[in-house]
């Protein structure tokens, strides 16, 4: 039996897919991938996933053994192969299946050319960056070392006028 965790996980991007009508059940009443993919013990939703991932051609093949699996297959589904690809359609594709060549000229792309020069680049970088950070705490510890300790001075030796033979002793 399917849970509703399963079906608010994988959200509304199938329901055009799984309330599409396949055929007429045996009582009469219009069959849905939904009730299908269910009378054949398969999770609607999950189904749904898998075939989206899959080639076109493969998730037609799936859905055609599937719909040719039903026990009243004949009257629900006459066809398998001719009703699963307009099903298929109906379901969200993957970028990596829609644009197989956008894929492969961003694989392409990638920087995997120079991975030492990469690597070189990001420990030197890493370096600089605690080089700036000992600087910045040392400079900080400094100012609060000077702020912290007064200064310890004798008021006769710094006294801003010579002595005077009235502050002698």
């Amino acid at each position: 039996m399917m849970s509703a965790l399963s079906t608010a996980r994988l959200g509304s991007e199938f329901e055009k897919f799984l309330y599409a009508p396949v055929g007429e059940g045996h009582d009469g009443m219009p069959l849905t991938v939904l009730s299908a993919l269910a009378r054949v013990d398969v999770d609607p939703w999950e189904e749904a996933a898998r075939l989206t991932r899959l080639p076109e051609d493969r998730a037609v093949t799936q859905l055609a053994c599937l719909l040719g699996a039903l026990r009243d297959a004949p009257r629900a589904c006459p066809d398998p192969a001719r009703t699963a690809a307009p099903l298929i359609a109906l379901l969200p594709r993957h970028r990596d299946h829609a644009h197989p060549v956008l894929v492969r000229a961003l694989a392409q792309a990638a920087p995997t050319k120079h991975p030492a020069a990469v690597s070189a680049l990001l420990s030197v970088l890493t370096y600089m960056i605690f080089l700036l950070f000992g600087q910045w705490l040392m400079g900080s510890l400094e100012v609060s070392t000077q702020s912290q300790s007064p200064a310890t001075s004798d008021p006769v030796t710094n006294s801003p006028h010579p002595p005077t033979s009235s502050d002698a002793p």
